[in-house]
């Protein structure tokens, strides 16, 4: 009855097989999946469930020396938020899509509790994540391109700040929690909002404070009816359908299913993290502002992203006043907060740079 029992990890990560195998197919690019144990780190656990799961791409390619690491936004995963780019990108050189600690296709460690009480213990949980992951997979010395996307792109800049030695170039895209949300804002949308519509706003606002998450609530839908839902997602905002044959579609939502129907663990973050709906607590504007100079940044957003691009313009402006030369933000046409789905050949132009300007450097 309850299609939250229906989903392993072990059933997923043949999910994931499938997609991968799929998305990959008659382009001549080998791929590995691995799960890294989280060691060595301040916030290690020692349980042996608490692993990082990736998929690297074109790991035999010599023409670079500058990996692209990539980490998704909340309640995605690697292969499922960059599905669109990743052929494009492993045409590039080396590609790693980097899932959260705790979520995504990562394990699900149940012996050991959730620790992380607040939001800096939050962000350490996930950055000391990635780091195992690096150190591990890549080498103590590595040095990588790193793009995080939406809640993604708060524990890469907070990465490039405890790690900056580590990362070459710095890409956000549609990245989450820039500024702080002007409180007005939200008493105006109350004020238009009507009665039934502000009723349910403090509702989902409340719900958010108290730690549930929007994965909760779909785990508790019977039947099918989750992957419905994630299905029509797929197909009406990604467009997916207009891309893929239909065997990768199928398998692109059953992977997408599986990854969001799994025991939650660090998804618990968004409260942590973000105020609701998506407000910033700590804003990373000062974050971004504060990393050296060997650092560049390049923001990228879709015109129609929520994120709000003048944010993100906004901070790249200000650097540039305070003397920066290598820092950018992109507003592509046409797109929405995954601009890496809707406008894939821009992005890649993008990336192509950044990643490019690592290895020259």
């Amino acid at each position: 009855l309850w299609s939250g029992l229906w989903y392993t990890r072990a059933q997923c990560l043949q999910n994931e097989q499938t997609l991968v195998d799929n998305l990959l197919r008659n382009t001549g690019f080998e791929w590995t999946g691995r799960d890294t144990r989280v060691l060595s780190v301040r916030s290690a656990n020692g349980d042996p469930a608490d692993v990082v799961r990736s998929v690297s791409v074109n790991e035999a390619h010599v023409g670079n020396r500058v990996d692209l690491v990539c980490v998704h936004g909340f309640g995605q995963s690697g292969v499922g938020c960059f599905y669109a780019s990743l052929v494009g990108w492993g045409s590039l050189g080396r590609v790693h899509l980097v899932d959260w600690r705790g979520a995504g296709m990562s394990g699900r460690p149940r012996a050991a509790k959730f620790a992380p009480s607040n939001e800096m213990e939050a962000i350490e949980y996930l950055v000391d994540g990635l780091d195992a992951w690096r150190k591990q997979v890549l080498g103590e010395n590595a040095k990588i391109c790193l793009l995080g996307h939406s809640m993604g792109a708060i524990v890469a800049a907070h990465y490039a700040t405890r790690h900056p030695a580590q990362v070459r170039h710095l890409v956000l895209a549609g990245p989450a929690a820039v500024l702080e949300t002007d409180p007005r804002l939200v008493a105006e949308f109350l004020e238009r909002a009507g009665k039934t519509r502000a009723t349910l706003y403090k509702a989902v606002s409340r719900a958010w404070t108290a730690g549930v998450t929007p994965q909760a609530a779909l785990r508790l839908l019977p039947f099918d009816f989750p992957k419905k839902i994630i299905n029509g997602y797929i197909k009406n905002r990604w467009k997916a359908e207009e891309v893929l044959d239909p065997e990768t579609l199928r398998a692109l939502a059953e992977y997408n299913t599986g990854v969001l129907m799994m025991p939650g663990v660090s998804e618990k973050v968004l409260s942590l993290i973000l105020q609701p709906i998506g407000a910033a607590r700590t804003p990373i504007a000062g974050v971004v502002q504060a990393l050296p100079n060997s650092v560049p940044v390049t923001f990228v957003y879709g015109e129609h992203d929520w994120m709000d691009p003048k944010s993100g313009q906004w901070v790249a402006e200000q650097m540039v006043r305070a003397g920066r030369k290598n820092v950018s933000c992109h507003v592509l046409p046409n797109a929405g907060h995954y601009p890496f789905i809707d406008q894939p050949a821009l992005v890649h132009e993008i990336v192509k740079k950044a990643w490019q300007e690592c290895d020259d450097r």
